[in-house]
């Protein structure tokens, strides 16, 4: 994989990151505003395609169906923006996550052997920071564990690591894809508050499941009592029926990709004013060109909250879907789960 070359020094970028945050109006300032954020933005491709491979051999070792699945994805501008926006004191040069990378595996217990192997393998890199949300989960009901690199080159670069079981992934694009139907940020709590209450007790369904950790405000309900909630909140909501319509309605309506399946960069869109979703595929030598285009799709699309773009790999094209369900508008795994506990059939 071609290295991309950082033509901006730290004090530009975080004018970069200063100037957008602050919603500039000027065009032409706001496209040069965001093709240094897109440049450092792509400063992290090297350095995520190295920690990528060595996240999969770990994740091969662990796995005991091999159903387990690596992703990596180069962070959205709105999303940098909203980060942005909700830490005033985050400067874009240090932002942790602009470089993630995901592992789903089918159980809690293999989530805890990946951090084990983490945490007692040696490696030149900081372990910058540990968050264990399947411990305690997020005010949201957000569980999982994310882990940040500092990298040892300079200037300093953050890689966030995101490790899931099954039904933590399914859980957490499940609010992203409501996200998109309500057209609000879930993920940073705005949104109609029914729908935050019910993805909380949501996640502590799930968690009985796993034997993890529930929510504390539900610790003093039995488990029959939080499936009745839930069960209820399944019904007024008509979630199974919204999810059913909303979602069948989006369609896959191009595939570009070139030869083979390994090793590629799918640069996605997500178009809520058409209920479409374009793929187009590079190969891993095409980084430079899918940042640009990337960049130049974001700016087409700045104002038009109805568009999602997003640069992602998940080293094999068949488990783009699977990793990403909520930018294919995928909630058929959801709609199972809810199925199931609707029918008492849960735990």
């Amino acid at each position: 994989m071609k290295s991309v070359n950082l033509k901006y020094s730290k004090s530009q970028i975080d004018r970069a990151g200063d100037q957008l945050k602050s919603h500039l109006k000027v065009k032409k300032e706001r496209e040069e505003a965001l093709n240094i954020l897109s440049n450092w933005r792509a400063y992290h491709a090297m350095p995520l395609d190295t920690f990528a491979k060595v996240l999969k051999a770990r994740v091969e070792k662990i796995s005991k169906s091999n159903n387990a699945i690596v992703a990596q994805r180069l962070k959205r501008t709105p999303s940098i923006l909203l980060k942005l926006q909700n830490h005033k004191t985050m400067r874009l040069s240090t932002m942790q996550d602009i470089g993630g990378l995901r592992a789903i595996f089918d159980s809690v217990e293999e989530v805890y052997q990946l951090l084990d192997l983490y945490r007692f393998s040696k490696t030149r890199h900081q372990l910058f920071s540990l968050n264990n949300y399947i411990e305690n989960p997020k005010e949201d009901g957000y569980r999982g564990i994310h882990m940040v690199y500092k990298l040892s080159k300079k200037p300093s670069v953050f890689i966030e690591i995101q490790i899931r079981s099954h039904l933590q992934h399914i859980w957490a694009t499940g609010v992203e894809v409501f996200g998109t139907l309500q057209s609000s940020s879930f993920k940073s709590g705005m949104g109609d508050k029914k729908w935050l209450d019910f993805f909380k007790q949501l996640s502590s369904i799930f968690a009985l499941k796993e034997k993890s950790q529930i929510e504390d405000h539900h610790k003093r309900l039995s488990k029959t009592k939080l499936l009745k909630q839930i069960q209820k909140m399944i019904q007024d909501l008509k979630v199974i029926e919204q999810l059913s319509v909303y979602t069948a309605i989006y369609k896959t309506n191009s595939i570009k990709a070139p030869r083979g399946r390994m090793g590629h960069y799918s640069l996605i869109v997500l178009d809520s004013n058409e209920n479409t979703v374009t793929v187009n595929t590079f190969s891993m030598n095409q980084i430079e060109k899918a940042t640009r285009e990337y960049i130049d799709l974001e700016k087409k699309y700045y104002d038009d909250k109805n568009i999602n773009v997003v640069l992602v790999n998940t080293g094999d094209i068949k488990k783009l879907e699977i990793s990403y369900p909520n930018y294919f508008m995928d909630t058929k795994s959801l709609v199972q789960a809810l199925s199931l506990i609707m029918m008492d059939k849960w735990v």
